[in-house]
């Protein structure tokens, strides 16, 4: 089916149209999960750790390409909607430059803080001894990292989402076979497996790259001459902040997770929680992939001025995102003890705690679609500060809350209920921006 922008989305259209992208996204996150499994299982649960503690510090930085993707596609599809493909493209350009700019400033940045940032993240002596290895390497990548996350975005305002599942399914293949390779086979440890995850960066940044810069039949290309429009690079960005804003403030959740756990829990907690972050990354990325398809079909419509399209991708998104929730609810108990065997199976105890820590987490996916879409509803209609501001509260002001003040009252089980928490209050902030701002897609 080939579906343009510019079409009435009915809920099958919208799942259809997100399919590549939530493949996409599903597709990256078996990166993490193939790591975790090849270093919890051969090289031990403190490198393990190690990843948990190092990661989210490279998240942070990565989340930049989000905000010059999805920003961006706000952008340039608002120009597709008003019909000027000649705008549309030199803005694209723009975009692609500008990120990978950023990734070589932020890479380079990166690997001098590195050391310092590890132990205020609390890594003890054996996991850096793990964890800077591995971080290292990836920053060396960074460029072509946040490169990657940017066309995410782009390729579905560029109507070829497909291309993103494609080129991640070429990732996955490519991390399984080298992270078999570097770590089993050749023994490199941690660096194999940070070198394993920075060839499929590299395969997931240019062959977009080069898909761009040739003829193509997208309404978008890469031109020679784009130039430097501040203006509208600096909405861009601020547009996209929001994304950037939820990437950056779930580094640093994880950091907060971290610390507490290792103060409540040790380096189990640590490792229990990885195996959260593992299921959550799945989920999230069906939600994430709603939510991404949003930006570029929205921002369309409203460039077009369609209100009529844009209440029903309002509400159908609703619908999806709200039942999608449910489901994983009950796929996340069902399923939790599969889950912690295949990463925690070695330690009997370890494993419990695993199921326990997801069981209780699971409550959190039921209303995390229905804001992950509201605040990419908001990016789609150029409203940036009440798409940042959704999330925001969402990622970071309230889950910090909750993670310091719900084990006051709750102990240990604070630490799991606290995106539940965060969830709840979220979805009741959004509402109020929605029905504050319904002229924007009311007319």
């Amino acid at each position: 089916m080939n579906i343009k922008l510019s079409d009435h989305f009915t809920c099958g259209k919208l799942v259809w149209f997100a399919l590549p992208t939530i493949g996409m996204i599903l597709v990256s996150t078996t990166y993490d999960l193939i790591d975790g499994y090849f270093v919890s299982n051969y090289i031990g649960k403190t490198a393990f750790a190690a990843i948990n503690i190092i990661y989210p510090y490279l998240l942070a930085i990565m989340a930049v390409g989000m905000m010059f993707g999805v920003g961006g596609s706000a952008l340039i599809a608002a120009e597709l909607g008003k019909g000027d493909r000649v705008l549309a493209n030199r803005y694209f350009t723009m975009i692609v430059k500008a990120a990978f700019g950023a990734g070589v400033v932020l890479g380079a940045a990166g690997l001098f803080a590195l050391p310092t940032v590890s132990e205020l993240l609390g890594a003890t002596e054996d996991m850096m001894g793990y964890g800077l290895p591995y971080g290292r390497v990836l920053l060396c990548f960074m460029p072509i990292a946040i490169l990657s996350y940017a066309f995410q975005s782009l390729l579905i305002t560029a109507e070829k989402p497909q291309f993103g599942l494609y080129f991640s399914l070429i990732n996955m293949g490519s991390n399984i076979i080298f992270d078999w390779l570097f770590i089993v086979v050749f023994g490199w440890g941690m660096t194999g497996a940070a070198l394993a995850t920075a060839i499929g960066m590299c395969l997931n940044g240019i062959l977009p790259l080069v898909y761009f810069l040739r003829e193509n039949t997208s309404p978008l290309r890469l031109v020679k001459k784009s130039g430097w429009d501040i203006g509208p690079l600096l909405g861009a960005m601020g547009n996209g902040s929001s994304e950037m804003v939820t990437n950056v403030s779930t580094a640093l959740i994880f950091i907060f997770y971290n610390m507490q756990l290792m103060r409540f829990i040790g380096e189990d907690g640590v490792a229990a929680y990885g195996t959260v972050l593992f299921v959550e990354g799945i989920f999230a990325a069906i939600f994430y992939g709603l939510a991404m398809e949003a930006t570029s079909v929205v921002g369309y419509h409203a460039g077009a001025q369609n209100y009529d399209e844009l209440q029903s991708l309002l509400k159908k998104g609703v619908m999806l995102n709200l039942g999608c929730g449910i489901v994983m609810f009950g796929s996340a108990q069902c399923f939790a003890p599969l889950v912690a065997e295949i990463y925690l199976g070695y330690d009997a105890e370890l494993c419990a705690l695993g199921i326990y820590a997801l069981r209780m987490f699971a409550f959190a996916f039921i209303l995390q679609g229905f804001n992950e879409y509201a605040s990419a509803y908001f990016t789609g209609l150029g409203n940036g500060r009440v798409s940042a501001a959704i999330a925001f509260m969402r990622t970071f002001v309230l889950q910090s809350v909750a993670i310091f003040g719900l084990p006051m009252i709750l102990g240990t089980d604070g630490l799991w209920f606290a995106q539940t928490f965060a969830e709840v209050v979220s979805t009741l902030v959004a509402v109020v921006f929605l029905v504050k701002f319904r002229h924007e897609f009311m007319g």
